[in-house]
């Protein structure tokens, strides 16, 4: 098991680590600042898992995030900062559950954290493609039409969702 705990600690490593470099153009004090508090806030998550701290590491990394793009820091970073800070939350309570509710059988387990994997894949895969797409892309359209769209990517992603499971 050794993919899900690499898994586990590279998303917390990696949303720390594009918080500091987003923060590097800035004073160093905010750097250390971000990337301690950041870093510990995942540790103490991890450590404590069935407590309120995986939601404040998951708000102090989004509020970092936010305020890196007030102060100017480069957009990619600070999205790809808060999309790893939504993995690892969402890791930290899939492994807490697990721990909760322990499987019987290797292949069950096996078979429902990939699933898991695969899932928490496709919605963060989509998020960035479309986060991406919409800083890329400046096209005047009406309110209406957006909702459609938006509507029109709610049943795509559930139909995506829905063949995942079959």
């Amino acid at each position: 098991m050794l993919l899900p705990r690499t898994i586990r600690l590279a998303c917390p490593f990696l949303c720390t680590l594009c918080l500091v470099a987003g923060y590097a153009a800035h004073d160093w004090g905010i750097v250390a600042l971000a990337g301690a508090s950041t870093g510990l806030a995942w540790w103490l998550a991890h450590k404590w898992p069935a407590t309120p701290l995986p939601l404040t590491a998951f708000i102090i990394s989004i509020a970092w995030s936010a305020a890196g793009l007030l102060a100017s820091a480069p957009v990619l970073l600070m999205i790809l900062s808060t999309t790893f800070a939504l993995a690892s939350w969402d890791l930290v309570l899939f492994e807490h559950s697990l721990a909760d509710k322990p499987i019987s059988s290797a292949a069950t387990c096996a078979l429902f954290q990939n699933r898991h994997y695969r899932s928490l894949a496709l919605a963060l895969g989509l998020g960035l493609l479309i986060v991406l797409v919409g800083r890329t892309i400046q096209v005047q359209i009406s309110f209406i039409i957006i909702g459609l769209l938006v509507l029109l990517a709610f049943f795509s992603i559930d139909h995506i969702w829905r063949a995942l499971k079959e």
